[in-house]
């Protein structure tokens, strides 16, 4: 099919910027695919890492925190049941006093 000059001229421009489309869109392409296999090197380390940490015995010192940990854990356990229980008792008193201040109120009105 017969073109132009003026239309073969705009088609090589075209094809020259869509060259230079393809080799920046390569070059991020490039780029991008480096920092994904960086991030998958990344989590790699860190997951075995953290598999070496949880299959490898325990120290001594780590003993001693472990359960002085769980027992951190267990205190803090029993006094948020102590707390629940004071405050179910704080509102049943509130409620109460709030009940006699109303029967005071009937009584003296």
């Amino acid at each position: 099919m017969p073109v132009s000059g003026r239309r073969y001229r705009a088609l090589q421009q075209q094809t020259a910027e869509q060259r230079a489309d393809i080799l920046r869109l390569e070059r991020e392409l490039t780029d991008v695919t480096a920092e994904r296999d960086a991030a998958r090197e990344v989590v790699r380390s860190l997951s075995e890492r953290h598999r070496e940490l949880i299959t490898r015995p325990l120290t001594a010192g780590e003993t001693v925190i472990f359960r002085q940990l769980r027992q951190s854990e267990d205190a803090r356990r029993q006094l948020a049941e102590q707390l629940d229980i004071l405050q179910a008792a704080n509102e049943g008193a509130a409620r109460e006093a709030y009940d006699l201040a109303k029967a005071a109120r009937q009584v003296t009105a």
